[in-house]
């Protein structure tokens, strides 16, 4: 728990360095969007994570993902200015641990979506997947491969440069904190950094799928890699309530990759291509609305060893129902320590 102790101060620590800016009045296109960065934004929410780890091998082999056991939430939360708070709990009985075996996880996503940037953090580690397709790696070919030991580890960000910011808001398809009334869209200019560990107890490649490769007991694959992206975003706006938000950042990125197996640490380094994608859509109103959002990134390299092709992909779905609350002027004094989010 130490460990996590730290992470979660570090994010903290890491939005609040991020949000502290200054209290100047920045110029944008008021007839593009509104902002609402003075308004309480309360919040229900229905979220599904997941999190797979797909292991491409050379020639005519199968491709396989691991994937965790993960479920619907619900929750609640609140924003105001830079400050974002929210709490989910798991719908634990519509999750099938009896075929897929059960996945325990810690989950830290920090997501801001300010005037000019967007920033991300990531710190997530699970342990307990289950192979697809269904039946493979397993002696009869009827049940899923399940490994109960098997764990993965991620740990990064990307932060990304709003070109756009006169006309375009990110916040508005993605936290609500503003309501995007034409259609617009923005280049991104950023980059990311991320490390990945995978790790099981004996060879997570099964060996009813590839003999060769599972005697070399590949256990453990460390990742580490960085670059700099470019992207896209756009939202089309249809009489001046619906939305429809796209978006795609792409990252060239050099990397530094070691399996580990049987008196084996092989290493890799070489450019692999990442990529961030973002959709939404949704109705939205000065004071209510509702979105639908899938956010979706993924990480790949190559083991020099086994010629395998890795990717660790994470991702949710989240249907929100939000509500904007304007405040008094004593509230407004009360409030008025926390920073202001541009």
């Amino acid at each position: 728990m130490k460990k996590y102790f730290l992470l979660l101060t570090f994010f903290v620590v890491s939005a609040t360095i991020l949000s502290a800016q200054s209290n100047r009045r920045y110029d944008y296109d008021s007839s593009y969007y509104q902002s609402y960065k003075g308004s309480i934004i309360a919040r229900v929410f229905f979220s599904k994570k997941y999190n797979q780890f797909s292991l491409d091998p050379p020639g005519n082999l199968p491709k396989m993902a691991y994937h965790a056991n993960t479920t619907f939430s619900i929750g609640v939360g609140l924003t105001y200015r830079s400050l974002s708070f929210s709490f989910s709990k798991e719908l634990s009985f519509l999750k099938s641990e009896k075929s897929k075996g059960p996945t325990n996880d810690f989950d830290l996503q920090l997501h801001l979506y300010k005037r000019k940037w967007t920033i991300d953090a990531i710190g997530e580690f699970y342990k307990g997947f289950y192979l697809t397709p269904h039946g493979v790696g397993t002696p009869d070919g009827q049940n899923f491969y399940v490994r109960p030991d098997m764990g993965v580890q991620l740990v990064g960000g990307s932060v990304y440069r709003v070109l756009n910011d006169q006309r375009f808001s990110y916040g508005a398809g993605l936290s609500q904190n503003a309501w995007q009334k034409k259609s617009a869209g923005s280049f991104l200019l950023g980059g990311e950094v991320f490390y990945m560990a995978a790790n099981a107890d004996s060879s997570y490649i099964p060996s009813k799928t590839d003999s060769v490769n599972n005697q070399k007991n590949i256990r453990k694959l460390h990742l580490f890699e960085f670059g700099p992206g470019v992207g896209y975003a756009y939202t089309l706006v249809i009489r001046e309530h619906f939305f429809i938000l796209g978006s795609i950042n792409v990252n060239e990125n050099l990397h530094f990759s070691r399996e580990i197996g049987n008196s084996l640490k092989a290493d890799n380094i070489g450019l692999t291509t990442n990529f961030i994608f973002r959709l939404g859509a949704g109705y939205n109103l000065s004071r209510w609305g509702v979105s639908l959002l899938w956010i979706q990134s993924a990480i790949n390299t190559k083991g020099q060893s086994s010629d395998y092709e890795y990717r660790n992909t994470i991702g949710s779905y989240r249907l929100v129902y939000f509500r904007r609350i304007a405040l008094n002027r004593r509230m407004k004094r009360i409030l008025a320590p926390i920073p202001v989010s541009n």
